[in-house]
């Protein structure tokens, strides 16, 4: 866990940390011994985020709960473009656009998961905002194009530019 404690020093001893509430709440509440080691004794330094709720001014934090309890998506914006970060919320580029519906083992709560994708994807689809998800191919980032029942990722173009 990056930037978590080493033991009882903190790798960065006056980071600021920022997660879902929902998600932190889960976790808390399990018995999960990284949890207890790595995460509870930050507790006075996280900041805990609601739907909606921003992490530094241009990044939005958002709901898209399913694949774990509180899983959460992050809007970048400056100057009038945005950026979705997925995280997980898209397991397979393929399947999980294409067949938002289809279960995925790795999901908590996989009605949930189904709806989120439907959302983000459809929300991202309709306002045409490129976004990167951990599961996409080679460039990493696209967009969502509406395919039947689904969705189709479509790649961003991407080239070597050169200033001359």
């Amino acid at each position: 866990m990056t930037g978590l404690p080493d033991g009882t020093t903190p790798t960065f001893a006056k980071a600021r940390y920022v997660t879902g509430a929902t998600e932190h709440n889960h976790w808390s509440g399990a018995a999960n011994e990284g949890f207890d080691k790595n995460v509870r004794p930050l507790n006075d330094k996280i900041v805990f985020l609601d739907n909606g709720g921003g992490v530094v001014p241009g990044i939005t934090g958002m709901e898209a709960f399913g694949h774990t309890p509180g899983h959460m998506i992050y809007q970048l914006e400056s100057e009038g473009q945005r950026l979705m970060i997925t995280a997980d919320t898209a397991n397979h580029y393929v399947w999980s656009l294409q067949k938002p519906d289809w279960e995925v083992r790795f999901d908590a709560d996989k009605a949930a998961a189904a709806t989120a994708r439907k959302q983000v994807f459809g929300m991202i689809a309709a306002d045409r905002i490129p976004f990167i998800g951990y599961h996409m191919p080679f460039p990493g980032i696209g967009y969502a194009e509406p395919l039947g029942e689904g969705f189709r990722f479509v790649p961003a173009s991407y080239q070597l530019m050169l200033n001359g």
